[in-house]
């Protein structure tokens, strides 16, 4: 009897259940736009527009070593010792420079002793064979009543051969004297490259020391880790040491994310506000936009776009040089058509909607360009008073949201989904 009862009021609960939803395609008329805007916030440092380098000296050909360095930050007045480099180095290099030249010098004494020597001793051997021929002329004769036909051949031939002595010492003398003054030339040639050695290292030796050029706020270099010039590290001449910036014009240097900076060009508005004083906004437009973007640490492949804002006046009174800003970046497109994002959809690389044609929906392939995060410009493919659908209409109402109340569902291949 019970069970008879509660039979009918089952079926009155079950009758007041939330009927089954619609099948019916949400569609959306599409308009023009007078205007789409776009906020690219990044952040960024302050820095001096102009500043004076300040550089190791030129004159060096050997790496340096930093011995002492000024904080970074400091306050300097023009002549200050900003940097001073390790002395060790350059002394050890004019010591043996020194000794090139005392070395350089000995082997040309030694050559001009030994040249003269040799020239001595090639003098005597042709005094000798002039001494043998005019005996040797003096006994020639021709007379076979005195000598025998054989001697007589003979003291020509002593003759013959003492001229030739003569002649080959002397030879040999001029030889042997250009060698030797050859020999001399190379040595001097040495030292006269030591001595200028010894030269540019007394020079280095006085610019040991890096000094301010006038009055401001020394800011030394970094590397590519960011980390300033500390004592020990080694510099070649020319490097950039530090800058002493001119405060009274600064710009501002941001890092936007690659995937933000596709639209950004120069001359874009923006608005700055320095973290130290988060109350004031300051005017900006867009100076520079690198072509290659670059991550901001190596362990991180995250991709960064520099930008550099220009600013429309400079508060000398807050701004400081290294300070921390925040800053948007203001993208105006006129006259777009705008379409929900969800409308749009992708597949094999390609993007489309819907469009209602009737009573049915066909696809329609567009070309989008600027987004935010709920938005999409569409550049190419819609008119004005088209209808797109606002869901896959291939896909039925229950379908989307069994897939919407779980995880989110990636689409099958070859089958369209949302753009992300």
């Amino acid at each position: 009897m019970k069970v008879r009862t509660l039979l009918p009021l089952v079926a009155v609960l079950v009758g007041c259940q939330a009927p089954e939803p619609s099948n019916e395609v949400p569609t959306l008329e599409v308009t023009r736009t007078a205007s789409f805007v776009r906020h690219v916030t990044a952040e960024g440092y302050l820095r001096a527009v102009e500043a004076t380098p300040l550089t190791a000296p030129a004159e060096s050909r050997r790496p340096m070593k930093v011995a002492w360095v000024a904080v970074d930050g400091i306050q300097v007045a023009e002549g200050d010792i900003v940097v001073r480099f390790d002395a060790s180095e350059m002394q050890r290099k004019l010591e043996d420079s020194e000794d090139d030249v005392t070395s350089a010098q000995r082997q040309i004494a030694k050559e001009r002793a030994m040249g003269e020597a040799t020239q001595r001793k090639r003098e005597r051997t042709a005094d000798l064979a002039g001494i043998e021929m005019e005996m040797a002329q003096s006994l020639q004769t021709d007379d076979e009543r005195i000598l025998s036909r054989n001697e007589i051949i003979e003291t020509r031939i002593d003759a013959d051969l003492a001229q030739a002595k003569a002649d080959h010492a002397r030879s040999v003398k001029k030889v042997e004297g250009a060698v030797s003054r050859s020999q001399v030339d190379v040595h001097d040639i040495a030292r006269r490259h030591a001595q200028s050695e010894v030269e540019r290292a007394k020079d280095g030796l006085q610019q040991l020391e890096v000094s301010a050029p006038h009055e401001g706020i020394l800011v030394l270099e970094r590397d590519w880790q960011g980390n300033p010039m500390r004592v020990g590290d080694s510099v070649w001449r020319g490097q950039k040491l530090a800058e002493i910036p001119l405060v009274t014009t600064m710009e501002a240097e941001l890092f936007v994310l690659e995937a933000d900076a596709g639209d950004l060009a120069e001359g874009l508005p923006a608005e700055l506000v320095v973290e130290a004083h988060p109350n004031r906004v300051y005017k900006a437009k867009v100076a520079r936009v690198d072509t290659l973007a670059k991550p901001r640490h190596q362990e991180v492949p995250v991709q960064y776009f520099e930008v550099t804002l220009s600013l429309e006046s400079t508060d000398e009174a807050t701004m400081k040089v290294g300070q921390r800003v925040r800053a948007t970046i203001i993208l105006e497109q006129p006259d777009a058509i705008v379409v929900p994002r969800q409308a749009v959809f992708e597949r094999d690389n390609k993007r489309f909607v819907y469009r209602k044609d009737g009573s049915t929906f066909e696809e329609v392939e567009v070309e989008i360009g600027s987004s935010s995060a709920g938005r999409v410009v569409v550049l190419e493919g819609l008119s004005e008073g088209d209808h797109i659908a606002l869901r896959d209409p291939s896909r039925a109402a229950d379908e989307l949201i069994g897939a919407d109340s779980g995880a989110q569902a990636q689409p099958e291949p070859g089958k369209a989904g949302p753009v992300p």
